[in-house]
């Protein structure tokens, strides 16, 4: 069982005729869709409005076959989000967070809700603002305390944090209590400011020596770093390349999903092999994301035919 906690957005795409259109998302609401279309069961335990869009935001975790693991709809609104496109077709977010419904939670509320078979609870992106930092640092020393892995994905939004210093050192704080943890060659230089990529790598895995991380870098693939383990395979071509939301999220859900079929496994109990295949099928997953608009994570179905394709 993965329960999830984080944002849940409605990102306003850009259409060719210059309107918007309004698509559920989220980078940890993804992740909980991603996965449940991977048949795990999934729990979403971060508010969802009482507003229309968080009415579609219920229903959708429904009929992905995930579900929403709170008794209550926030008054708040639905969280929004801005999105245009740049050049290389990566998605740039003005968000709107202020007063938002998925923030409307106490970490007695949220440690509740926990789920008694959760193995891996998933948190990351706006989760972290430092102004929920209390709330977050109670629900994750709660879930350790009960055997509960911890999956991170820093997935950095400095332009929608209050305090980038305290953010910064709140996310770093996180790292150390993770067991997983995703990041991208863009977020670890929005992290750790001034770095290079290498001595950002170095960075994490000094602070987490025993956590798993998985590092993105666009087109040029991904690198899985487990301890004893360094695995790096190259992209996999989207076709066609439509746009890249959601694919970060839908990549870390596969993952993620993997582990978790294999039981969990320590470092010192898992092959290269399979980590290569989780780390594949991962990858693969994203690419059918990107080959789609928006986030549109593939079913089991879906990505079990394009990876017997791929063999």
């Amino acid at each position: 069982m993965l329960a999830v906690i984080g944002e849940n957005v409605v990102d306003m795409l850009p259409e060719h005729n210059g309107l918007y259109r309004p698509c559920l998302g989220g980078s940890p609401f993804n992740v909980a869709i991603a996965a449940a279309r991977q048949r795990l069961n999934v729990s979403y335990i971060s508010p969802l409005s009482q507003d229309a869009f968080g009415q579609q935001f219920a229903a959708y975790l429904q009929q992905n076959g995930a579900s929403y693991g709170l008794q209550y709809f926030s008054r708040r609104p639905s969280s929004l989000a801005m999105v245009s496109m740049d050049a290389q077709l990566q998605p740039q977010y003005s968000l709107y967070r202020t007063g938002i419904a998925d923030r409307d939670i106490s970490a007695e509320t949220q440690i509740a809700a926990l789920p008694s078979d959760c193995t891996v609870l998933h948190l990351g992106s706006l989760a972290l603002e430092s102004e929920d930092a209390p709330r977050i640092a109670q629900v994750v020393s709660a879930a350790k305390a009960t055997g509960i892995r911890i999956a991170l994905d820093i997935n950095v939004r400095l332009n929608a944090v209050t305090n980038v210093a305290a953010y910064r050192d709140f996310v770093q704080q996180m790292i150390k209590q993770s067991d997983y943890i995703k990041a991208s060659d863009e977020d670890l230089a929005l992290l750790f400011e001034g770095e290079d990529l290498s001595d950002a790598v170095s960075l994490v895995r000094h602070s987490a020596p025993s956590a798993m991380l998985a590092l993105t870098e666009g087109d040029k693939g991904a690198t899985l770093y487990w301890q004893q383990h360094h695995i790096t395979l190259p992209v996999i071509a989207a076709t066609p390349f439509v746009d890249t939301v959601g694919a970060g999220d839908t990549f870390w859900a596969n993952l993620l999903v993997s582990l978790i079929k294999q039981g969990l496994p320590k470092a010192d109990d898992v092959s290269l092999d399979i980590l290569r295949h989780c780390l594949q099928r991962a990858m693969l997953a994203a690419s059918l994301n990107i080959a789609t608009k928006g986030c549109n994570p593939p079913t089991r179905e879906e990505l079990d035919l394009a990876l017997a394709k791929l063999s």
